[in-house]
């Protein structure tokens, strides 16, 4: 019988979450610029909890028995809602059943990469493919290799993911963007500051200004290179912005969540704590997964960017409440593997 850990839950990355979906949503319905950053945010909290919630097995379960825990877990919580919201997709946007099988799979990210993008409903589930690839790779790393090894590791996957952006630029940008090798800076920074957390607890509160700091310099330094060269765009899939403007884009994510990580108290604190974004971040994933298909139905009723917004958010979040509610919680009280 294992012992499931006791981790005190960091509330305001329910804040945060929120902020992170938000910012696709309105990237996916009214163009919202950068709004894909938010799936780098994502990204990092992946990286951050799973790694927290790997090194505390492998502190708290028997060495045979750790992989059975992890998968068990993933499994009842990722698995039902995706499979939940890709039946809804085929329903609204049908699409053959060797493309399909991409999906089911969780290898959508090389259907885009190498054969092209389905465009329209399913545009979400390329990062869904890159979490899962990252899952099936993951365990292997922060389970077994010795534990004051793992900086080391994590620091050389962060160094290879924009040599790989930039090896794939011929392939194009959904090469560049969509598979994970490319996205592991991301997730493997998340890794690190979970080492980091829980090595030095204290860490994320001493640098938090400092932290603010270096994310308004990143933001100036990608303004001014937009600004100087007209080439720094993402559809254009060129090197400078594979490697620096992803870059810098990853280094803003992660400086976000150092800082939403360190704060104890304040306004923005007060902001992530707000019960209704609480909320949205509690259910973000099947809001994250849902949304593009409730924007879907409601193109037909040409009302406008702006009403279809407010509707396409409102019916995004009652889905998900039902999806919490009917499926997601009542599997996640299910008791953990014996």
């Amino acid at each position: 019988m294992y012992t499931r850990p006791v981790e005190r839950r960091i509330a305001q990355l329910d804040g945060l979450r929120a902020f992170a979906f938000l910012g696709v949503f309105l990237r996916h319905a009214i163009k919202f610029p950068l709004g894909w950053v938010g799936v780098d945010v994502f990204f990092v909290l992946s990286g951050y909890l799973i790694t927290r919630n790997l090194m505390g097995l492998r502190e708290t379960t028997p060495p045979g028995r750790t992989f059975g825990v992890f998968y068990f877990r993933r499994v009842l919580r990722i698995l039902p809602p995706y499979y939940l919201a890709l039946i809804a997709m085929l329903l609204v946007q049908h699409i053959a059943a060797s493309d399909a099988a991409w999906y089911f799979g969780f290898v959508s990210n090389f259907r885009d990469a190498f054969v092209g993008q389905i465009v329209g409903v399913y545009a979400p589930m390329w990062s869904i493919a890159v979490e899962e690839q990252f899952y099936l790779i993951w365990p292997c790393i922060v389970l077994f290799v010795p534990v004051r090894r793992l900086p080391l590791v994590f620091g050389l996957v962060i160094v290879i993911a924009p040599i790989f952006r930039y090896a794939m630029t011929p392939y194009g940008f959904d090469a560049v963007y969509t598979l994970m090798p490319g996205r592991m800076d991301l997730l493997a920074a998340g890794a690190l500051l979970a080492y980091v957390d829980k090595r030095v607890p204290t860490f994320f509160v001493e640098y938090r200004r400092k932290f603010l700091l270096i994310g308004l310099a990143t933001v100036a330094t990608f303004a001014i290179i937009s600004i100087s060269d007209k080439t720094f765009r993402t559809n254009l899939a060129l090197p400078l912005f594979n490697v620096v403007g992803f870059g810098l884009t990853a280094v803003f994510s992660v400086v976000v969540f150092c800082y939403v990580r360190g704060l104890e108290k304040g306004v923005v604190m007060r902001v992530l704590m707000n019960p209704v974004l609480q909320y949205v971040g509690k259910i973000s994933y099947m809001c994250y997964l849902i949304h593009m298909v409730v924007l879907d139905l409601l193109k037909p009723l040409h009302l406008g960017k702006i009403p279809v917004s407010i509707l396409g958010l409102l019916g995004t979040i009652a889905i998900a409440t039902a999806s919490w509610y009917l499926a997601e919680q009542p599997l996640q009280k299910l008791p953990g593997i014996g």
